[in-house]
């Protein structure tokens, strides 16, 4: 009688691949950073669509394959077996109790993946791996995407919420993945999605841009020094980003990006303003890090928003 297998539905990849690994040979070293790096990149996107996801246990299912060599991010199309019952039944049922019961965990794995590739591209896109708020940022027309631009003026198109995960980005969250890249050895992520396969690659010279420091941020001088800690402020800007989990949103002014907490509430009451030019008015902070060590950065303790032009777009923060 034949042994009934589990049956699987690919939904992304990481891949390496050169003349070197034909056969789908690679050393331990390489393999086992490559995996790590891709559990956690999964892991960090997995909890930015539920927190519940960093409360309990739970593995990230691959299979690895030869030709090059591949660990494919897969999901069970069994209703039994030893996935869904190692796996998809103990999180589904966690996650049943919870904010997912009408999403199965392969839609959030696919997400998860689409965010790590999209990643890749922002990435290679603008040159750098953090300080996205340094290069320019617009609201698409009609959609649920950012447009981000980098130094020769190309634009990307980012959904919005992939664009709030990358602000609470863990540093280097990429390193352990493209630290495998060689001179013979290139970097695929790919996703797979309805019309195809959709891939981006990293080769050994665009290596160094997942692997900036934090330590690399500018910090000769104080930013825009008369805005001493204590003093009331009426700041014209854009709010270009705005995170939930800081209670935070960004305003971009004379070309830098200053953080802005409600000095009472919630963001969400600034849902309406987000990414119109606006009046922002509130107390300068400069010791929001250490209380003696001055911040670099102000930080806006924000009053009121007002702002200065109509709202055409639809805003970062859902309902």
């Amino acid at each position: 009688m034949p042994v009934e297998t589990e049956q699987y539905e690919e939904l992304g990849f990481v891949k390496y691949s050169g003349k070197t690994l034909i056969d789908g040979v690679i050393d331990a070293g390489s393999a086992g950073s490559a995996l790590v790096g891709l559990d956690e990149a999964v892991r960090f996107f997995n909890s930015q669509q539920s927190p519940d996801f960093s409360t309990f246990q739970y593995d990230v299912p691959v299979q690895t394959r030869t030709g090059s060599w591949e660990a494919v991010v897969v999901a069970s199309a069994a209703i039994g077996g030893a996935f869904a019952l190692g796996y998809a039944k103990k999180a589904g049922e966690k996650l049943a109790e919870n904010d997912f019961k009408d999403l199965g965990l392969k839609d959030i794995l696919k997400r998860s993946m689409s965010a790590l590739q999209t990643l890749a591209k922002l990435i290679k896109h603008t040159r750098r791996s953090r300080n996205w708020d340094r290069v320019r940022i617009e609201p698409s027309l009609g959609t649920d995407t950012v447009l981000v631009a980098n130094d020769n003026g190309d634009e990307l198109s980012i959904p919005i919420e992939y664009f709030r995960w990358y602000q609470q980005l863990p540093p280097r969250l990429l390193v352990k993945m493209t630290s495998v890249i060689r001179a013979d050895r290139v970097l695929t992520i790919g996703v797979v999605r309805a019309a195809g396969v959709e891939e981006v690659t990293i080769v050994e010279e665009e290596k160094s841009l997942f692997n900036q420091s934090q330590e690399d941020e500018y910090e000769e001088a104080l930013l825009f020094p008369e805005l001493h800690h204590g003093a009331e402020a009426k700041l014209e800007g854009r709010l270009i980003r705005g995170s939930e989990a800081s209670n935070s949103v960004g305003l971009e002014y004379m070309g830098h990006v200053i953080n802005c907490v409600p000095a009472h509430g919630n963001i969400r009451q600034y849902k309406a303003a987000l990414f119109l030019h606006c009046k922002v008015e509130g107390k300068i902070t400069r010791h929001a890090k250490n209380r003696f060590v001055a911040d670099r950065r102000p930080t806006l303790m924000v009053e009121k928003v007002t702002p200065l032009e109509i709202d055409g777009q639809m805003g970062l923060f859902p309902g």
